[in-house]
């Protein structure tokens, strides 16, 4: 966190007053925007497909789509819990049929979890959901608005990407 800071005032301090001072207001605007267009996802997606799952749960389930077999450390970390926090919230989705939990096959102390068919189903429908409600949303957009939400897309997409990652690409 200190290299963060480190990092911004060095941009400050070094560059264009005029252009950090840009820098700066686009990050607040990122730092706003994302947020409240994600929580208006999650919406979506819990009002019309994910009834009966809490958020945590719901967010667990989509994480665990995106990276089958991985384990208890990565999901407490991705949901911000503690390992006993995110062990309970697994147990009540495998009770629930949602996840199932299997030995990882290298390390007997590690566990993989992968989402069960009906794991799958239910997220396939609330992603449905949301894309259904987003494509609704943007449906309201002018074509040239939608045309540069699409390069803007692009240009998050390129931000969120970690540099070793793009440079990969």
């Amino acid at each position: 966190m200190v290299n963060d800071m480190n990092s911004s005032s060095d941009v400050l301090l070094s560059g264009d007053a005029t252009r950090a001072a840009e820098l700066v207001q686009c990050a607040d605007r990122l730092l706003e925007v994302v947020p409240r267009t994600m929580r208006r996802i999650r919406e979506a997606m819990r009002a019309r497909a994910a009834r009966g799952l809490t958020v945590p749960q719901l967010r667990a389930l989509l994480y665990i789509r995106r990276h089958p077999g991985a384990g208890l450390s990565a999901l407490a970390d991705h949901l911000g819990m503690s390992p006993p926090a995110a062990s309970a919230l697994v147990d009540r989705l495998v009770r629930a049929g949602q996840l199932e939990r299997a030995n990882h096959p290298d390390e007997r102390r590690r566990i993989q979890l992968r989402l069960t068919r009906r794991g799958l189903a239910h997220v396939a429908s609330a992603h449905d959901a949301a894309r259904a409600w987003l494509t609704r949303e943007l449906g309201q957009l002018e074509a040239r608005e939608l045309q540069r939400l699409g390069v803007a897309l692009d240009v998050l997409d390129r931000v969120g990407t970690p540099r070793a990652a793009r440079s990969a690409r």
